[in-house]
């Protein structure tokens, strides 16, 4: 079964690369030098994450850490699924687990309320406990604050740039997380999640 991907490819002159983005329960893998993986974070997290000696690496973009068995159509909007989707990836793709580094961004506190308030934190208690466990080390991290985030990174380099950006009332980037909010309980992914 294939998955549907809603990423988009374009070239960005700035970069001089080929720009492929990451919505909201997804991830993109590239071991090519001329490409970036690039999403816009508000209280979700993104790891950056790559092999170096094997030169693959990839992005992933999830909105809350634990599914905790009660959504049997997951898929990666779970952060505990989103890791070990990414890392099977990196693994099917020639790279060892033992050279993988990461790089943590998100966990703003971009929405409004007490429960949307925690949704960060939560985000980021979670990766850096992960990470920990699996013997992961963080190289590099911006995490948390009250501002969105645009992420580029280039996994051949191991380059991020890192964009902040002023939330306002009619933030797209907010609306977009609050609607993926509302889809979490009603929209079923497809695909096969490999857990080992």
């Amino acid at each position: 079964m294939s998955i549907t991907r809603s990423s988009r490819r374009y070239f960005d002159p700035r970069f001089g690369a080929t720009i492929i983005t990451v919505a909201p329960g997804e991830h993109e893998i590239t071991s090519a030098k001329d490409e970036i993986v690039a999403t816009v974070l508000g209280s979700c997290v993104s790891v950056c994450m790559r092999d170096p000696q094997a030169g693959v690496g990839g992005l992933n973009h999830f909105l809350l850490p634990k599914n905790n068995g009660n959504d049997a159509n997951a898929g990666e909007r779970y952060g505990d699924t989103a890791m070990e989707v990414l890392i099977n990836d990196l693994l099917k793709r020639g790279a060892r687990r033992s050279n993988f580094e990461a790089k943590v961004f998100g966990g703003a506190r971009v929405l409004s309320g007490a429960t949307m308030l925690a949704i960060g934190d939560g985000n980021i208690a979670f990766v850096n406990e992960f990470l920990k466990r699996e013997g992961i080390p963080i190289v590099s991290k911006d995490v948390g604050g009250n501002r969105s985030r645009r992420i580029h990174y280039q996994p051949s380099t191991g380059r991020a740039w890192v964009q902040h950006v002023q939330s306002t009332a009619r933030d797209p980037d907010q609306q977009q997380e609050m609607a993926y909010l509302d889809r979490l309980k009603t929209q079923p992914v497809a695909g096969e999640v490999e857990v080992w």
